[in-house]
């Protein structure tokens, strides 16, 4: 997976101890009082605790090894310093940047004067009304951050918010029924303004809003525009500029996030910044690769995907504000790193991004978790625990359960359960790695730490397996091919598309 002369010893010692550590008990493991201390790293806000990952510390010292010798954290400090990482579009990868010029950048700064006085009033729609509602149209990238953070965030005062993704028509009317015309702003983020759904989206509410306003009502306040693309824009109406060195799915650090300073004030937005900016310290100021969190990550993720060979990788937050995190690194993941081709522009013969997917949890134990524990598919888990401040704390000691419930979990995956009375049904093998995240409270800077640890993560892998993590062809792919089959259906043209699809489509039109 490296160019590097001693892989093949380093992926054969590994080969080793994978064999050998899967006769090991892993309650041995467990049993060790040195293991917590050797195995979790308290930064700002954030405890990380992989002492259930089913390593030990020869495993670990060669994971380093391959660390080191992959130059994996010379790769993040190219990254951070604006240089060509993105080689399959010639560019670099500047969302890191992005977040450390939070102050100077022009866009970012007229996002934030935008927000600000939108929430001021300073703003209003066609009728001088204050704008109540604020409807974000948008997809992938351009979306999923954005509400992932909106929902994570508690919401006290300002308009309220409003995702449309999707543009299925129930879709849009289940949003557009509540909303008044004459008080809702719509903000269309595109960065290519050429997406589908988004594109569509606007047209509709654009022809919503002039079925029901004034014919000479200005509606130029109403729509604001965030895209890397400010030329397909033609009107006079608000553009934010987003650097297209900035991908979809790392964007909500540009001007992306608009929604979010909306709704929670410029100091919260800014916050997210700043929580994300300490983790970028730690990241590229901690050269050990023992005490560097996202290299740490990266390496587990290695060990689980290339040579316990998991098949999955679980997304387990138990705190329903973070509803949309397993969705949100979902994208993150496998659209960084699903990918088959190397930087070199070969096939690629190990295995990159594993399948991610999750759900909140304690629900999630009442469902899947059955299979996590008797099924037969090898996957890895990160388990997410919210601490909650004095002031969100109740009198049912319901954190304390939370917690118990994450922990028990965690351990039950690695170490199994085994029912001495009982010769199989109730018997759990466990021997599945899971790191546990604890958040000592969810705000802005702890999210935005978090978010910046998973991108780093991500970024790592990517050079690790030698793919470029800022391209997403195969999503290109699949859009090229719908727009011939939607000329299809339209015009009756079977350019490009193949004669048993043109038949599928022949026998639905006719239905």
């Amino acid at each position: 997976m490296t160019k590097l002369s001693k892989r093949d010893q380093v992926w054969r010692k590994l080969d080793e101890h994978a064999h050998r550590i899967s006769d090991l008990d892993l309650n041995q493991l467990l049993a060790d009082k040195k293991r917590f201390t050797d195995s979790h790293l308290q930064l700002e806000h954030l405890l990380v605790d992989w002492s259930r990952q089913i390593v030990d510390q020869p495993i670990v010292d060669l994971l380093n090894q391959l660390a080191v010798e992959s130059r994996v954290y010379q790769f993040l400090l190219r990254m951070s310093r604006g240089d060509q990482v993105n080689d399959t579009e010639a560019r670099a990868a500047t969302h890191v940047q992005q977040r450390s010029l939070h102050t100077s950048d022009q866009s970012l700064q007229s996002m934030l004067n935008l927000a600000g006085g939108i929430r001021r009033g300073s703003l209003c729609g066609h009728s001088g009304k204050l704008f109540t509602d604020v409807v974000n149209v948008g997809i992938g990238g351009s979306h999923l951050g954005p509400e992932m953070v909106y929902r994570a965030l508690v919401q006290r005062r300002g308009p309220r918010i409003h995702f449309l993704s999707n543009a299925h028509p129930s879709a849009r009317s289940e949003i557009l029924s509540a909303l008044n015309p004459d008080s809702t702003l719509f903000i269309v983020a595109s960065k290519s303004y050429g997406t589908f759904e988004t594109l569509d989206n606007a047209r509709f509410i654009r022809q919503w809003m002039n079925e029901r306003v004034p014919p000479d009502a200005d509606l130029a306040n109403h729509f604001i525009h965030v895209t890397s693309n400010p030329d397909e824009i033609t009107n006079n109406e608000t553009v934010l500029r987003v650097p297209s060195s900035i991908g979809g799915r790392f964007s909500l650090w540009s001007a992306m996030g608009l929604v979010i300073a909306i709704a929670f004030g410029v100091d919260v937005y800014q916050d997210l910044h700043a929580g994300a900016r300490s983790m970028d310290h730690h990241v590229f100021e901690t050269t050990d690769v023992a005490h560097n969190l996202a290299l740490k990550l990266a390496m587990l993720a290695v060990w689980n995907t290339n040579v316990l060979n998991t098949e999955s990788h679980l997304i387990l937050p138990y705190d329903p504000r973070l509803q949309l995190l397993p969705a949100y690194l979902q994208q993150l993941e496998m659209e960084s790193n699903g990918k088959s081709i190397s930087r070199d522009g070969e096939p690629v013969n190990w295995h990159t991004s594993p399948i991610v997917w999750g759900g909140i949890e304690t629900d999630g134990q009442h469902a899947y978790h059955q299979l996590l524990h008797q099924g037969t598919r090898k996957y890895s888990a990160d388990i997410i625990v919210t601490r909650s401040n004095g002031s969100q704390k109740d009198n049912t000691n319901i954190d304390d359960w939370i917690l118990a419930n994450a922990v028990a979990q965690s351990t039950v995956m690695f170490a199994g359960n085994q029912e001495s009375s009982d010769p199989g049904f109730k018997n759990i093998e466990g021997r599945h790695g899971s790191t546990i995240f604890v958040l000592n409270e969810l705000n802005a800077f702890s999210l935005g730490a978090l978010i910046a640890l998973y991108e780093h993560k991500v970024a790592s892998l990517g050079h690790l397996w030698n793919i470029n993590s800022f391209d997403q062809w195969g999503v290109e792919a699949g859009k090229r091919l719908a727009d011939d089959v939607y000329g299809f259906l339209h015009h009756g043209e079977a350019q490009n598309i193949p004669a048993t699809t043109a038949d599928l489509l022949y026998k639905i039109k006719k239905i």
